[in-house]
């Protein structure tokens, strides 16, 4: 490793690193509040607005592991700025986009662009840092993730709502454009060139690969309701599990020979690695298919503005900023159990959540507010917080340290590829029980909770089961 440039990261350039890590998480919840304004504008259908969010998330997660070796390989600087030269490119392309088709193939391109350049900034403040510096900067990055949420919400409400200079839902995507060009013209100066002496090669096969398996699995979800599941659709799922056995061996072959496969399997038989990585997965396929169907509900059901949308979910982003900063203390006070005891009362939380959120809308659906959503919100919010948290810390206790940075970035690409794929699932699910005569689409979003409830239920059972085994075995 080149330590060289250790503490030379300022606090200028640790500031536009952080700007850089904001700008792709704030760019998954700022769009939910948009996609009425976007169905209008481009005459979008329920499942093509399903793509504009999931397609992100899984351009995202395929590219980010091959990514991180990049930036090992070719320097992290480089690579973070070309991340963000192609994230200004590819926003502006999604706010000039004149149909839906152009802003899909855009919001590719910036999933592509978020996958380059995130890598970059964990590895280039982990070896630029040491000490005290090091500490608080790690615990500032873990923290953007719950403000980038809440920033992304409320912001993109009052941008859509606003209508700058008439520009509607494209203001979200150009918002972007001046802090990109801010990071290039500072970063030459303040963000230090970082790179590995002996950096792992590229798992382009496996990548690859991946990159079907995921795909396939996406356009079947997202076809499914479409094509009344059809055997085509079934076909399509099928031909994942040869995929899968062909990767695996693939994978298994890389590592015997001492290559640096994508999915190690000697770190994914690890017994932590896979409960950390299984329950992280589930939760996230839940967050993604919450934040869809919640917001398309409050848009197109109570035909909410977007920045009463964005409001809306104000409850979930501070709970879940505030959850985070509890998990440790709460894990120390439940003994044995520690995180997966965590995990367990954050998948009952967010069960709770569900019915309560449900109840709510159903309750006052005639004189819904913010206010009303915000405690069904923070129970949701703290769930996940709970969930999230306890899983990586669970998943991480179990890499070696040779493969820290892989595994690192096998969780973040495993959880990126959830969020798009549970978005897909109860997506679909929402479109197929959407009903003239229900008003406010409340039985298309008991749909897609019960998807999502299905996904905790079984994130529930699996860590109730390891305890009791830990316990008694």
């Amino acid at each position: 490793m080149n330590d060289s440039n250790k503490s030379q990261l300022t606090a200028a350039g640790l500031t536009l690193l952080i700007l850089g890590q904001l700008m792709p998480q704030m760019d998954f919840s700022i769009v939910n509040v948009a996609l009425d304004a976007i169905r209008q504008t481009l005459q979008a259908s329920d499942l093509q607005l399903g793509l504009v969010v999931s397609l992100y998330g899984l351009a995202f997660s395929v590219f980010l592991a091959m990514s991180g070796r990049l930036g090992d390989r070719y320097g992290r600087k480089k690579l973070f700025m070309v991340g963000i030269c192609l994230f200004a490119l590819s926003s502006l392309l999604c706010g000039m986009a004149q149909t839906i088709y152009l802003l899909i193939g855009a919001r590719i391109l910036q999933g592509v662009a978020a996958a380059l350049l995130m890598p970059q900034i964990l590895a280039t403040i982990h070896v630029s840092l040491s000490g005290e510096r090091h500490s608080k900067a790690i615990g500032l990055y873990g923290s953007v993730g719950g403000l980038s949420f809440v920033i992304g919400q409320i912001l993109g409400g009052w941008l859509v709502s606003a209508d700058l200079f008439g520009m509607g839902w494209r203001s979200v995507f150009y918002l972007n454009l001046p802090f990109c060009a801010a990071i290039l013209y500072f970063g030459k100066k303040h963000i230090p060139e970082t790179k590995e002496q002996h950096a792992m090669s590229l798992d382009g096969l496996g990548t690859l690969l991946f990159a079907i398996i995921v795909g396939l699995i996406l356009t079947s979800i997202s076809l499914g309701a479409e094509d009344h599941w059809s055997w085509h659709i079934w076909g399509l799922l099928v031909v994942t599990i040869p995929l899968g056995v062909l990767l695996w061996n693939i994978e298994r072959r890389k590592e015997a020979s001492n290559d640096a496969p994508l999915l190690p399997p000697s770190l994914l038989k690890e017994p932590n690695v896979q409960a950390g990585m299984f329950s992280l997965m589930m939760l996230s396929a839940t967050f993604g298919g919450f934040m869809f169907v919640v917001a398309l509900t409050l848009q197109s059901g109570f035909q909410w503005p977007a920045y009463a949308s964005g409001n809306g979910f104000l409850g979930l982003g501070l709970s879940y900023f505030a959850g985070s900063l509890m998990v440790a203390k709460i894990a120390k006070m439940m003994g044995k159990s520690a995180f997966r005891g965590v995990m367990i009362l954050g998948a009952v939380l967010c069960l709770i959540g569900y019915v309560y959120l449900y109840t709510t809308l159903t309750q006052y659906a005639e004189s819904l507010t913010a206010t009303v959503l915000f405690l069904p919100m923070v129970v949701v919010g703290v769930g996940n917080a709970f969930v999230v948290n306890s899983a990586i810390r669970i998943g991480l206790s179990g890499i070696p340290a040779k493969f820290a940075g892989v595994g690192s970035a096998l969780m973040t690409t495993l959880q990126q590829a959830a969020l798009a794929l549970g978005t897909a699932l109860a997506g679909a699910f929402y479109t197929q029980h959407i009903e003239a005569s229900d008003r406010f689409q409340l039985h298309a979003l008991q749909a897609g909770l019960w998807v999502l409830t299905v996904f905790i239920s079984v994130l529930l059972i699996f860590n109730l089961l390891l305890l009791f085994k830990r316990r008694h075995g």
